[in-house]
């Protein structure tokens, strides 16, 4: 009856009460645990002290006996002080030991003992209540035991160290006596080291007892907690099992994924509101996972997105150098044509203008490619013969109308220890010069620009060139010398409001000279000018060489095309047209092809001495009309092929070349050089050589 009794109070009780009452249960236990595992841990920190003690006390003891024994070879006084220093370390922990063994220890002579021990302040309080709680534990007492035995050692130690000292300060040394002292040394080494082994292994024999009693309390802390919970929650288990069960069984399908999951129902108790508050957490849960899958599913297309947008922005460039390119061909070869055959004096300076403002836009064209392609370090670099006075006057031409607006002298001077003629990407070279002493004009109002070029270091094989370009400008303060050659980036605020440009163009110039291999400097002074100066290394021709370039250099440009057959492959008319009247004038004998296919056939009909390829083109390209050609039979197979396009995609002049093509040359070009390459292709082939290509790489040299 009384059971039957009790039983009925307590399903009476409100759910509430009962999971008050359970977790006020559970809370004391765990408390009871955290102090528990608080007490633990604070007591193997202290043993963790103690071991972390025990290895200074026994580096500085080693410490301090090896300096002892230095000491009696070489008298050094300072291994002497040394001595006596890491012996506070050990002396240190006496002090704190002895004060320890007292019935009611000085408490701050014990800290101070400790710290002249280098141990960490933190850890100090943890070590004396370890002391105070352990001592008399087995482990620990023989532990302190084995510290105490070592002590009298050091006493030993310390007083050999003062004999020692006096022996070797006397006036007259005993070397017999010494010897022996430093024998007394090994001897009480041999005694510390038996003693340290055995403080070391009873500590580790502490920590593990320590260990195993810290688990034991755990483990029995955690049953019992356990136990109660079973205990409290069978007692209430019959009056809340059912929605309990229900909502357990939803919680496990939510768990599996099933968001669709909702349990029932059974009253508006307490476990009844649970079940609503589950429905609604589902609820809630199922619209935060569709949300977080959406999201990421935004985040990846995001990604993807970010990471297309570089090759999409590049596409973009290089189509749109295309496109440019293709009329700009034809604007600049048309002009160039009408040119060599005006007479009146003012079309001449119209025609030039044109000529020079189609430059000028290429540059600009170019400098934006180069932009996108100098992040990456993709940029080709064309290895072959120039003349460096050729591109220092060029770059002088460029800028000659802009210096004479403003009555200021340009002049340039190369020494004789410069080669004539050289390798490296004259274009490249070009660009640089034409960056540097344009922004060395537009940034000076009056005075001189003057432009130098001199040889710094050379061997068999490479010559390092400096470049200088000097002028009497508006000069850069010192905090904006490095600064200059970031992005976007100008002496000063004002400076684009007053000068132009938006600061890319020495960004530009600085990765140009650092990817071959060089590197660029500026000595400048605020009021005064600025000297930019880079430093670049090239490859040297020898004397025959040289000899043969500049016949090449000097004779293909002009030569006659007279009994030259070339076959153009190019469908945009107006290129078609462009190259029949280049070629034309010098005498050539032309056939137009509008695509590969035609080329192809027409080429199996006729012979031809060269062919120029556009890369581009309806029905078959340049690239599958040139691995057509290569394919074809040996008198046809050879004839030299000229890849002629307006595309600047990053590794262009290697596709061709691996394809078997024999040049390259890009829109717009220049007749002269179109007329340099047919000539020196053409004679090539006919004399049985193979054209030769310079794409191989400068090797490095210490700038």
């Amino acid at each position: 009856m009384l059971i039957s009794s009790l039983r009925k109070k307590l399903n009476n009780i409100s759910i509430s009460r009962k999971l008050y009452f359970t977790i006020g249960i559970i809370t004391f236990l765990v408390m009871v645990e955290l102090c528990t595992l608080w007490f633990s841990i604070t007591t193997l920190s202290a043993v963790r002290s103690y071991v972390g003690g025990e290895g200074l006390w026994s580096k500085a003891q080693k410490d301090a006996i090896l300096n002892l024994r230095e000491y009696g070879y070489t008298y050094d006084e300072k291994k002497y002080q040394a001595f006596n220093e890491f012996l506070k370390v050990p002396f240190g922990d006496k002090m704190a030991r002895i004060e320890m063994a007292e019935p009611n220890p000085d408490l701050e002579v014990v800290r101070n003992g400790f710290l002249q021990g280098r141990n960490h302040p933190d850890d100090i309080d943890n070590m004396i209540g370890l002391t105070k709680r352990f001592s008399k534990v087995y482990y620990l007492n023989k532990a302190f035991v084995a510290w105490q035995k070592a002590e009298p050692v050091l006493d030993e130690l310390l007083g050999i160290g003062h004999q020692l000292h006096t022996l070797i300060n006397a006036p007259t040394q005993d070397r017999v006596k010494i010897s022996f002292l430093l024998g007394e040394i090994e001897r009480l080494n041999t005694q510390l080291t038996v003693l340290e082994d055995d403080f070391s292994y009873t500590l580790g024999e502490g920590a593990r007892w320590l260990e195993g009693v810290v688990l034991r309390l755990v483990l029995a802390l955690s049953i019992t907690i356990g136990t109660t919970s079973i205990v409290i929650a069978i007692s209430i288990n019959r009056s809340i099992k059912k929605g309990l069960d229900v909502i357990v069984k939803g919680a496990e399908l939510v768990k599996k994924g099933q968001m669709e999951t909702r349990v029932k129902v059974f009253a508006n108790d307490e476990i009844g509101r649970v079940a609503t508050a589950f429905n609604e957490m589902t609820d809630t849960l199922k619209h935060n996972v569709a949300e977080t899958k959406l999201t990421e599913a935004k985040l990846v297309t995001e990604r993807e997105r970010a990471e297309s947008s570089e090759k999409a922005k590049n596409i973009f460039l290089v189509n749109m150098s295309h496109e440019i390119r293709t009329p700009m061909n034809g604007i600049q070869g048309f002009a160039n044509y009408i040119k060599d055959s005006l007479t009146d004096k003012e079309h001449l300076v119209a025609i030039e203008m044109i000529i020079k403002s189609a430059d000028h836009l290429m540059r600009i064209l170019n400098d934006i490619l180069d932009f996108s392609g100098l992040k990456n370090g993709e940029v080709d670099f064309m290895k072959q013969p120039i003349k460096v006075r050729d591109i220092i006057k060029d770059a002088c031409l460029y800028v000659e109308s802009n210096a004479k607006l403003k009555k200021i002298e340009l002049t340039y001077s190369i020494t004789e220890r410069v080669p004539k003629v050289f390798i490296g990407d004259s274009i490249r070279l070009s660009q640089i010069f034409v960056n540097l002493v344009s922004n060395a004009i537009k940034f000076t109002e009056k005075g001189e620009v003057v432009i130098s070029a001199d040889t710094i270091e050379e061997n068999k094989d490479v010559v390092v060139i400096e470049f200088r370009i000097k002028d009497t400008g508006i000069g850069i303060p010192p905090e904006k010398q490095q600064k200059i050659f970031e992005l976007f980036e100008q002496a000063a605020n004002g400076t684009s409001r007053k000068f132009g440009g938006v600061g890319l163009g020495l960004s530009m110039v600085k990765r140009l000279v650092e990817l071959q291999n060089g590197k660029i400097f500026l000595e400048s002074t605020p009021g005064t000018g600025s000297e930019f100066y880079f430093r670049m290394p090239f490859v040297k021709l020898n004397d025959a060489e040289i000899g043969e370039e500049n016949i090449a250099i000097h004779s293909t440009a002009e030569e006659s095309g007279k009994g030259i057959k070339v076959l153009i492959v190019e469908d945009n008319p107006i290129n078609q047209l462009l190259v029949i009247k280049v070629l034309q004038k010098r005498g050539y004998e032309t056939v137009i092809s509008q695509n590969g296919r035609i080329a192809i056939e027409k080429y199996k009909d006729e012979d031809f001495d060269i062919i120029l390829m556009d890369l581009q083109m309806p029905e078959m390209d340049g690239y599958e009309a040139a691995k057509y050609i290569r394919r074809m039979s040996v008198d046809k197979a050879d004839i030299p092929i000229v890849a002629m396009t307006a595309h600047t995609i990053h590794g262009e002049l290697e596709k061709c070349l691996a394809i078997g093509m024999n040049d390259y040359i890009s829109k717009p070009f220049k007749p002269e050089d179109l007329n340099a390459k047919i000539q020196s292709l053409v004679k090539k082939k006919r004399s049985g050589n193979e054209t030769e290509n310079y794409a191989e790489g400068i090797p490095k040299s210490t700038v």
